[in-house]
């Protein structure tokens, strides 16, 4: 073999060595920028979850402030409307004194304990049913008082209040949800 055939036999074989060189490495380069996509893919795919992991949780924690200031403002609402409503009430007791009072009155000193009452509070329009229905005892006046009667006994042991403002406030517990559930049924 001649100089110039060796020469082309080895430029043929490194152009064959460099051409597999070449083809290998275009293998390597794509197998490495398919796992650098990969990579990235799930590197991105994390990210996303994480954020919508803490989106989601932010978004609670948002919604139950937001459920807990409204239940706040729900329950201050209630108490003063409550408030409001009891006013209103204890201001219309008067509208008791009607032309059925008297009856009412004696039904309500009738319900007392048969005891020796020794002072009867009443309202000033009251002294002279009073006299009748607790013979014996010192009536003493009180504006305050609407309706019926706050007695006690001589030894100041036993004291009774029966008045419209005793009796609202001890059913005022029963009565309040009542009205109130009626008014947001109505909203």
């Amino acid at each position: 073999m001649n100089y110039e055939e060796l020469l082309e036999s080895l430029w043929q074989e490194s152009e064959k060595k460099i051409g597999a060189m070449i083809r290998e490495t275009d293998e390597e380069e794509a197998r490495i920028e398919q796992d650098v996509m990969q990579t990235l893919s799930r590197i991105r795919d994390e990210g996303q979850q994480h954020c919508v992991s803490t989106w989601a949780k932010r978004t609670e924690e948002i919604l139950a402030e937001a459920e807990k200031s409204a239940r706040m403002m729900s329950i201050e609402t209630n108490l003063m409307l409550a408030e409001r409503l009891y006013k209103i009430s204890r201001s219309s007791l008067s509208s008791l004194r009607n032309g059925r009072y008297e009856e009412i009155f004696r039904q309500m000193a009738a319900e007392l304990p048969p005891l020796p009452w020794k002072s009867v509070r009443v309202n000033p329009a009251d002294t002279g049913i009073s006299g009748e229905c607790f013979p014996g005892a010192e009536t003493i006046t009180d504006e305050l008082i609407t309706g019926g009667m706050d007695v006690t006994t001589g030894d100041g042991k036993i004291r009774v209040v029966n008045t419209f403002e005793k009796r609202l406030e001890r059913a005022w517990e029963d009565i309040a949800p009542d009205l109130l559930k009626g008014n947001y049924e109505n909203v």
